[in-house]
């Protein structure tokens, strides 16, 4: 059950906090899956609607070969989606709101965001966005140098999955990969 908040200057102290209880992978593992639940809080900003938020530092884009450019190895991650209270049935994005909350997480740093739309059936049904600040090595916003998928600043003989593997998406699954830079 994800903590419920009726002031966001409290919810964003509390959620950085837990954020810091380890590094999320993208992998669906247990200990994944147990951050998730922890790094996930409810937003009551009406008494009638509700965003429900997911801030994680989330680790191995680059090294787990998803993207190409090591730039993007590192982010502060926020997903945003809302709801009503009652029903809990989703709402379409509230971009109005959402800047609100991105200002609350990242302050000045909200302007270095990578604002993405969803992708998945589940997130497209709850109108979930994700805001990623991609980060150096001591976890200080950063503007990454180039896209994902660019070899610019990639160590020689680096390999990506796809590579890797031998895996080509299916069409449906191109747009999903090209936004995880590991497009072919």
């Amino acid at each position: 059950m994800p903590t419920r908040f009726t002031r966001l200057d409290a919810l964003v102290p509390f959620a950085k906090r837990r954020a810091l209880r380890g590094f999320y992978t993208g992998k669906a593992t247990p200990s994944n899956m147990m951050l998730i639940r922890a790094c996930s809080h409810l937003w009551s900003y009406d008494g009638v609607h509700h965003a429900k938020l997911i801030f994680t530092h989330d680790v191995g884009h680059h090294e787990g070969g998803w993207w190409k450019n090591p730039d993007y190895e590192r982010c502060w991650h926020l997903s945003l989606s809302y709801a009503d209270n009652v029903t809990n049935l989703p709402l379409p994005q509230d971009h109005g709101r959402s800047e609100v909350i991105a200002a609350a997480f990242f302050g000045e740093d909200r302007k270095l965001a990578w604002i993405e739309p969803p992708y998945s059936d589940d997130g497209i049904a709850r109108h979930v966005w994700h805001y990623r600040v991609f980060a150096d090595e001591g976890w200080q916003p950063i503007k990454p140098r180039g896209e994902v998928y660019s070899r610019e600043h990639t160590p020689a003989g680096w390999k990506s999955f796809s590579e890797i593997h031998g895996w080509t998406p299916e069409p449906d699954q191109a747009p999903f990969l090209r936004a995880q830079g590991d497009a072919p």
